[in-house]
């Protein structure tokens, strides 16, 4: 028995969004599970949690209980993408208009949800509002997710984006009515650069508030000077270096012709970054190993999860 079994389930206030439905993706989670359940419970009409096979599952189901959620059990990893498209049949079979989708180590302020329904509602172009999202800022770097490039339109207190994180967007049923959901078969890393693209594809904008603040982790950041200048390392495993290889080059592809400038830079992005890690990271041969087997798969058009070594 945990420690929350005695806990009365949480409430969800009169006040919450009642259109609203939100969705955290859970493997092996930590003790801060608790507290980002409860949070997101009280300011959704319903809590999803999708449960990707984890050790501890049965903790997560009691904490799902004590937040007042509904549990998404997998019997093993499927990955972020396919979880994700879950908690879209979920949100679509339930006649929500919203689905917020959050990682498992996301804690979001209170009223947060809330302001950006209205920050979407004041838009001039609300009506083609498919994703409104926080800003989110690197918790290791304290800096800013987004690059000036990055950004296409912005106002005194909201940006239109090319992309947006997952964690902390609040996604139109619309837009799976009109785009379908995620792609599986992605399994994770470039899940979400791949449905905004879609999402603007489709004439969609996507639209973050600056004045709402999703603090994330990238990995176990570390600050080097290379050439003089301050670089920040990740420290990804070898196992998350395949995903951030196939995927990548399989989107970056994909949306060429669509938008050849975010593309190309992309392109440009992933040869830096890789060239840093294999030089810089720790364990090395091993990263070097999952890159090359990432290029391997792209071009013969694996995808799913990383085959078995």
């Amino acid at each position: 028995m945990t420690e929350d079994a005695g806990r009365e389930p949480t409430s969800h206030p009169a006040g919450a969004p009642s259109g609203v439905a939100t969705a955290v993706v859970t493997y092996q989670p930590a003790a801060y599970l608790r507290d980002n359940l409860d949070a997101l419970a009280r300011q959704s009409a319903t809590l999803f949690v999708i449960d990707n096979g984890s050790e501890n599952a049965a903790e997560v189901e009691s904490l799902t209980h004590t937040a007042g959620g509904t549990l998404i059990k997998n019997s093993t990893n499927l990955g972020i993408a396919a979880a994700l498209s879950q908690a879209a049949r979920a949100a679509l079979d339930g006649g929500y208009a919203w689905l917020a989708t959050f990682d498992q180590d996301s804690r979001l302020a209170p009223g947060t949800i809330q302001a950006l329904l209205d920050l979407r509602e004041r838009h001039p172009q609300r009506e083609r509002i498919g994703i409104v999202a926080p800003s989110h800022r690197d918790r290791g770097a304290g800096r800013d997710y987004h690059l000036p490039f990055d950004v296409i339109e912005e106002g005194p207190d909201w940006r239109i984006v090319r992309t947006t994180i997952t964690s902390g967007s609040l996604i139109s049923t619309e837009v799976f009515r009109r785009i379908g959901l995620f792609d599986d078969a992605l399994f994770i890393d470039a899940v979400d650069h791949d449905f905004c693209l879609r999402c603007r594809r489709a004439g969609f904008l996507i639209l973050e508030g600056k004045h709402q603040v999703l603090e994330h982790s990238l990995g176990d950041v570390v600050a080097k000077r290379v050439l003089g200048l301050p670089v920040m390392f990740t420290n990804h495993s070898p196992t998350r270096r395949y995903y951030m290889t196939r995927n990548p080059l399989a989107v970056y592809g994909r949306y060429l012709g669509f938008d050849p400038i975010w593309s190309l830079r992309g392109y440009a992005h992933l040869l830096v970054s890789t060239v840093l890690v294999l030089l810089y990271e720790r364990e090395r041969r091993a990263k070097l190993k999952a890159v090359l087997d990432g290029v391997r798969d792209f071009a013969r058009r694996r995808f799913g999860p990383r085959p078995a070594a």
